[in-house]
Formats: C-alpha cells, sequence, structure tokens
C-alpha cells in the first residue's frame, strides 16, 4: 500500500498523462487530489502552478520578452499555459524548465 500510494502521489502530480489530466479535470469538483497529495512529499507544482502560482506563471511566461526569445515557440507555449492553467492537460514539466530557462536568461544574459 505504501509504495502504491507513493507511485499514485507522484502519478498525480508530475506523471500525470495528459489523458488522465482531462479526466481529473472532468471530475475536479471531487477534489480526488485529497486521496494522493500530502502523503509523501509536500511539493504539488502541477496544483500550484494551475492555482496559487497561475499568476506569476502567466506573468513570466507569457511576457513578450519569453514569447521573444528564439528558442521558443509562442503558440505552442501559449496553448502549453492556457491548457495547464485550465487543468485539462499537465504540462508541469515543461513548465518548471521554462520557467527556470526564462529566469536564468533574464538573470545572465538580458542586458541591465
Amino acid at each position: 500500500m505504501l509504495e502504491f500510494t507513493f507511485k499514485a502521489e507522484y502519478a498525480y502530480d508530475y506523471g500525470m498523462p495528459q489523458w488522465i489530466a482531462r479526466i481529473d479535470h472532468a471530475l475536479s469538483l471531487f477534489h480526488l487530489e485529497r486521496l494522493f497529495l500530502g502523503r509523501h512529499k509536500f511539493c504539488h507544482f502541477r496544483l500550484w502552478y494551475r492555482d496559487v502560482l497561475s499568476r506569476y506563471v502567466k506573468e513570466i511566461l507569457l511576457d513578450p520578452r519569453t514569447l521573444s526569445r528564439p528558442y521558443v515557440h509562442r503558440k505552442t507555449l501559449e496553448a502549453m499555459v492556457a491548457h495547464h492553467l485550465k487543468g485539462d492537460r499537465n504540462y508541469t514539466t515543461e513548465i518548471t524548465r521554462l520557467l527556470t530557462l526564462e529566469l536564468q536568461h533574464r538573470l545572465f544574459l538580458d542586458p541591465q
């Protein structure tokens, strides 16, 4: 049971496949996250990005500076953020990577 809850918590957070994210979104009134999250970890970025950090995610990733980077495909990034914040897709890993890359770019490469 311990191993199952550990794996279920990971799957519900970072590892949630896109098709399950759609189902979870459809059943969001039932708050299924309560069954899995918080048993082994305290960081739940999928939900944080979607809820309490959604404004920050939009401010950084949808900023004109970010969208003008040569390594960013604007329409893909806008769709990814919109779907993740809506809750019908899971782009936790991609959002984490893009936030890290953008913040490093601003800190080390952009002129001050």
